[in-house]
């Protein structure tokens, strides 16, 4: 009786498993459902930017690179389109200066503001303006790429579900990784994707199959 006893106990404990297992998708269903859920553009936006500033009268700009004028843009809160860009050659970096004396006009729109103060607060003695303003290299011309448009640089794509998890409800926990994949242009303004990332997903079946409530990601 006691044999008989144990093993009704395990044929149950079998079931179950057996039940639990039921309730979640398999890998390759769970990677259909993730596949189109997480689908996204990624884009990057190389602005047109120009800077003016006041400079010392003694300060040199003559060993200043391409990188440094970046460093200049003081309006801009990203710089890393920029730099990317700029480091890529598809954008340039051209500086102009201006000596403005009393009663002169200033030397360019973005100047306005720091000329109007120079007049109001002008001790009678010149002031020195440089204007750093972004262009588009021949290659940036001939890669296509245009000033304050996005550009496409990479599509989410799923990498590997990792693990599948029954949850109350009749949900699914599923750990799974997904990258960016860097398109052409990606490489042509300087964009370099970031590693694979982590999330968790939860699925719910449906009448059409296993679909995501919530994909783990924006």
């Amino acid at each position: 009786m006691m044999r008989m006893r144990r093993a009704v106990v395990v044929i149950a404990a079998t079931s179950l498993a057996a039940a639990c297992g039921a309730n979640v998708p398999t890998k390759p269903e769970a990677a259909a459902a993730l596949s189109k859920a997480i689908e996204s553009v990624l884009t990057r936006t190389v602005r047109s930017s120009t800077y003016c500033m006041t400079v010392q009268q003694d300060y040199s700009f003559a060993n200043l690179g391409q990188m440094d004028l970046v460093e200049m843009f003081q309006n801009l809160i990203d710089k890393r389109p920029l730099n990317d860009a700029t480091a890529a050659g598809i954008v340039k970096v051209e500086l102009k200066e201006f000596r403005v004396g009393p009663g002169g006009r200033s030397p360019d729109p973005s100047c306005d503001a720091l000329h109007a103060q120079y007049m109001q607060n002008s001790s009678g003695g010149p002031v020195r303006f440089a204007v750093v303003r972004t262009a588009l290299t021949p290659k940036g011309t001939a890669a296509g790429v245009q000033f304050d448009r996005p550009i496409e640089v990479a599509t989410r794509e799923l990498v590997e579900v990792t693990d599948i998890r029954p949850e109350s409800g009749g949900a699914a926990a599923v750990k799974y990784t997904w990258r960016w994949k860097a398109t052409k242009m990606a490489e042509t303004i300087g964009y370099t994707p970031a590693a694979p990332q982590e999330a968790t997903a939860r699925l719910r079946r449906s009448d059409a199959g296993w679909t995501v409530s919530e994909a783990g990601v924006k």
